[in-house]
Formats: C-alpha cells, sequence, structure tokens
C-alpha cells in the first residue's frame, strides 16, 4: 500500500511540473486528449479481459503521459500504472529528457510488486510525415517483492519505438532491454520488453486493436506473452492547464 501511496504522489508532483514547464511559454498550445479500450486477453494459456485508460497532453515542448492497464485472468491477474512526463530542448527539439513512474503486478511473471523508475534522454532518430523512430537511453532501477523478498535493482535502459500511420490503420513497435548493472543478488534480472499493435479505425473515434506483447527475462523460466483484441475509443478535452 506505502507503494502505491509513493507512485500516485509522484504522478501529481511529475504532473505539476509538467504543468509549470508549459505555462513558461505562453506561445506552447496545449492538447488533452483521452483513449479508453476493453476486450478480450490472453496470456500463456490463460485467458480473460483487458481494460486500458490514457491521459495524454501534448504541447510543443512537453508531453504528459498517463497510462492504466488491467488484465481480470481466470488464475492470475495484472495491474500496469505509468506516468511518463517529456520535455524536448528548445535549442534542437529532435532531443528530449524524460522521466518515467510504474507500478506493475504481475503474478504470471511472479512479480507480486514492481515499483519503477527511470530518467534518461530520448533522440527523434527518424521523423516521417506519416510516422517517427524514436530512440532512448536511460537509466533505471526497480523496487520490487518476490514472494516478499524485497529487493533494489539497477539497470541501464535502451529503447527504440516505431510508430506509423496509413489511410486503413496505425501500427505501433517498442523494443526496450534492461541490461542489471547492480549486484545479482540470486539471478540475473535483465530482461527484454517487446510491444506490437495494430491499430484499425471503424467510426467515431472507435478502433479496433490487436496488441502482442512479451516480457524475456535472461535467466528466469517465467517469461509471460499476451495477445489481446479490444475496441476502444479516443476523444479531446477542452482543458487549457
Amino acid at each position: 500500500m506505502n507503494h502505491i501511496k509513493q507512485i500516485i504522489k509522484s504522478i501529481i508532483i511529475g504532473s505539476f511540473c509538467n504543468v509549470a514547464l508549459a505555462e513558461n511559454s505562453t506561445l506552447d498550445s496545449v492538447n488533452w486528449k483521452q483513449f479508453i479500450r476493453g476486450g478480450l486477453v490472453q496470456v500463456s494459456k490463460d485467458n480473460g479481459i483487458s481494460g486500458y485508460y490514457r491521459l495524454n497532453r501534448t504541447s510543443n515542448y512537453s508531453f504528459g503521459d498517463l497510462r492504466l492497464y488491467h488484465y481480470s485472468l481466470k488464475n492470475n491477474s495484472y495491474i500496469f500504472i505509468r506516468y511518463k512526463n517529456s520535455s524536448k530542448y528548445r535549442g534542437y527539439s529532435r532531443l528530449y529528457r524524460f522521466s518515467t513512474i510504474a507500478y506493475q503486478k504481475n503474478k504470471k511473471a511472479g512479480v507480486a510488486l514492481r515499483y519503477h523508475f527511470n530518467q534518461g534522454l530520448g533522440y527523434f532518430l527518424i521523423p516521417y510525415n506519416n510516422g517517427h523512430i524514436i530512440t532512448e537511453l536511460s537509466h533505471a532501477y526497480d523496487m520490487s517483492d518476490y514472494l516478499n523478498d524485497n529487493r533494489k535493482t539497477s539497470y541501464a535502459r535502451t529503447g527504440i519505438y516505431w510508430d506509423h500511420d496509413t489511410k486503413f490503420f496505425s501500427s505501433k513497435l517498442e523494443f526496450e532491454y534492461f541490461h542489471q548493472i547492480s549486484e545479482v543478488v540470486e539471478e540475473n534480472l535483465s530482461r527484454t520488453q517487446i510491444m506490437s499493435e495494430i491499430i484499425i479505425p471503424l467510426k467515431n473515434k472507435i478502433s479496433a486493436s490487436l496488441i502482442y506483447e512479451t516480457e524475456n527475462y535472461k535467466q528466469l523460466n517465467n517469461n509471460a506473452n499476451s495477445i489481446s483484441f479490444s475496441i476502444g475509443w479516443k476523444g479531446n478535452l477542452k482543458w487549457k492547464i
């Protein structure tokens, strides 16, 4: 419970910092969007339903993104809350700094609780009209509870992200690698996370999504894969902050 309070507090502080950053420039236009999604999910051989909510704030130089995932399965459950705050360098807008805070509970992977933080730099490697390819480099750490064994683990994290839009669908591909740099107590917790998504617009801001995710540990055998199909809606919010 203390970990949940800590991440909520961090999210609130991060949100205010992001708003304060935007207010420093009167020319920085702000857009708010929200996304809601629900559907079916399969994690390994376990089936269930999924829910998703996203609140997104963008301006010319700053970005704030809050995401909430929940998988309700027959034998397991998965909860993920993430807040990411980033801002571009005004002298060179292809480069940005960011920080990410997350809370995760994943029984399938043996994670009773994981509080995650990372901070670093990102770069728009290939921006183009219909999308972009971004790369990130950061230092990250986990505060985890594996069967009541609390531990703090530090990582060097790299990631590459590709977003592409076409007339008929949009696609996302994300690849992240966490290389453990702290002392290995019992096993190496280095891991690779991959997510691919295809979004097909239907009508009235409603779309269908097909998502595949995998989390593969270097030494552990409890790797989790999931595939989900959901129907979602997105809309704008008329907030000025």
